[in-house]
């Protein structure tokens, strides 16, 4: 029986590494190479073995047995980088059997996105033919919702797929009342509400914020308390509070309103965290402020109005450009699932309305990766570095650029979509 057992575990283990194994050797040539770490390179050679870069440039050994990729009339770009969506949690919006990206509760350091990963996504490869092969894919809840996940877009089981299981903790900071709406507004086909009620609720979330915070601060000295190994009353919750107090673990707190923004990073500085701001609103109206404290800032999405009545109309797109400008760190994120595959698009927005094009490169590949510490294996062409590559001809940032091959880990991943199929299936139809 054992034996049985042996060869099945075996057998299984066979099946789900196929496929996700690198190419043991090849060579990108006669290719146009954007490192996106340095200045493009003409008509080079990229070497990739056992799925990482071993050498960029114009004069490069062949590795022995190497297979040869023609990349003449094409450029090669790093893999994009989603660094804030919901790929692999929610599948169709309106059939909740299919949405896994949230759960009861107001604070839920511990829940884990990574664990309610969906593998099998239709939105994994339409993301993937965008160019794109890695994503943060991160939990909505309350105001703690859990850790979002890093992870490749291609593999059999999360396991697979994993970049860092615990790549952030999300903080959704409290919103002040009558920041959008009329100051007694309470969304459709409600009461009106007095402005005194709401402010004293938007009193109590920081409050209730706060005291989760001094008691996961008390917590972790308990935990490192000289000869502590056990402690009474352990809690989950507060256990996943001792890396993000300790500045070990990223914090994306979520704001949208400038008074909101103001007071998400103080008391993010108040609490010494290792934060990135995420924002689809008023980022343009505190670039001061955001210079002033070293805030760095994900955008997106930007291909969207305003949200206020008095803002310029083309103010998102140009929000890019104004944080370029004053020498801000950002990045651009979709924010979604199914929009992931317009990733290259939102940052090519960018640089219609201002944005140098290689910042606009940048702020979906390196830039996302030294936020969330993995600029060491990825992000750039550079060697030593996985081999998470696209190959494009056109520009990757235009709708015209078309994605020829895309490698993951330095295994050539099918482009092949839902979106592909549809195409194949009716593009001959009478």
């Amino acid at each position: 029986m054992r034996a049985v057992c042996w060869r099945v575990t075996l057998l299984l283990s066979m099946v789900f590494s196929f496929g996700l194994a690198a190419e043991p050797a090849f060579v990108i040539r006669d290719v146009r190479v954007v490192p996106v770490a340095g200045e493009p390179i003409d008509k080079a050679t990229v070497s990739i073995v056992d799925g990482k870069i071993v050498e960029v440039g114009r004069q490069t050994k062949l590795p022995p047995g190497a297979a040869i990729v023609d990349g003449r009339g094409m450029t090669l770009y790093p893999g994009l980088f989603d660094c804030m969506t919901m790929l692999g949690l929610t599948e169709i919006g309106q059939i909740s059997a299919t949405n896994d990206h949230s759960e009861l509760g107001t604070f839920m350091p511990h829940l884990m996105s990574w664990s309610a990963l969906h593998v099998e996504s239709e939105h994994l490869p339409v993301t993937r033919a965008g160019g794109i092969t890695h994503a943060l894919t991160y939990p909505r809840g309350q105001r703690i919702s859990g850790q979002a996940a890093i992870v490749n877009l291609d593999g059999w089981t999360p396991e697979q797929m994993e970049i860092r299981r615990a790549g952030a903790m999300i903080l959704n900071f409290p919103g002040q009342p009558g920041l959008r709406y009329p100051r007694n507004y309470d969304g459709p086909n409600r009461r009106a509400r007095p402005y005194a009620e709401l402010q004293k609720e938007y009193q109590k979330d920081l409050s209730e914020l706060r005291l989760f915070f001094e008691k996961a601060h008390h917590y972790m000295r308990a935990r490192q308390a000289e000869g502590q190994t056990t402690i009474a009353g352990y809690d989950a919750r507060l256990e996943a509070m001792i890396p993000v107090l300790k500045g070990e673990r990223p914090v994306v707190v979520i704001a949208q309103w400038a008074p909101d923004i103001r007071a998400a990073v103080r008391f993010a500085s108040e609490q010494r965290l290792n934060y990135v701001l995420f924002s689809t609103g008023e980022v343009w109206k505190v670039l001061d402020f955001l210079k002033e404290n070293n805030v760095r800032v994900i955008l997106g999405p930007l291909q969207r109005l305003p949200e206020t009545e008095d803002a310029a109309v083309d103010i998102v797109y140009r929000t890019p450009a104004l944080l370029h400008e004053r020498g801000i760190p950002f990045a651009i994120a979709t924010g979604d699932s199914a929009d992931s595959r317009n990733l290259p698009y939102e940052a090519g927005t960018a640089v219609g309305y201002g944005l140098p094009y290689d910042a606009a490169l940048r702020a979906i590949t390196l830039t996302p990766a030294e936020f969330f510490g993995i600029s060491g294996e990825l992000g750039s062409i550079q060697p030593g570095k996985k081999a998470n590559l696209v190959l494009v001809r056109g520009d990757i940032l235009d709708y015209s650029g078309e994605v020829k091959q895309l490698w993951i880990n330095g295994k050539s991943v099918s482009l092949e979509s839902k979106h592909s199929r549809l195409y194949e299936k009716y593009k001959n139809r009478r």
